[in-house]
């Protein structure tokens, strides 16, 4: 695997708080040389028994398979215009 530039290596933060019943509101914070701070809010099932460590870990893999759809919906959508020229 590829080393990662610093300028994209992620500083990231999870934090877990209970929502609606049977829901968690978990605040996402990344921050990197490029981007200073990004922030999301979501909402994840919290089932009953589970930490507040287990939430905050499905939240982070939710929002790693979004940001892959997204990074390829970008590179799709960039593509496009580099051909239009």
């Amino acid at each position: 695997m590829a080393e990662t530039n610093d300028h994209l290596r992620w500083e990231i933060t999870a934090d877990a708080r209970p929502g609606e019943a049977g829901v968690a509101i978990v605040s996402v914070l990344g921050k990197n040389a490029m981007a200073p701070e990004v922030a999301f809010d979501m909402q994840v099932d919290w089932h009953p028994g589970a930490e507040a460590a287990d939430v905050e870990g499905r939240a982070l893999i939710i929002l790693s398979l979004l940001f892959k759809e997204l990074a390829d919906e970008c590179e799709r959508v960039a593509g496009e215009r580099f051909e239009r020229g």
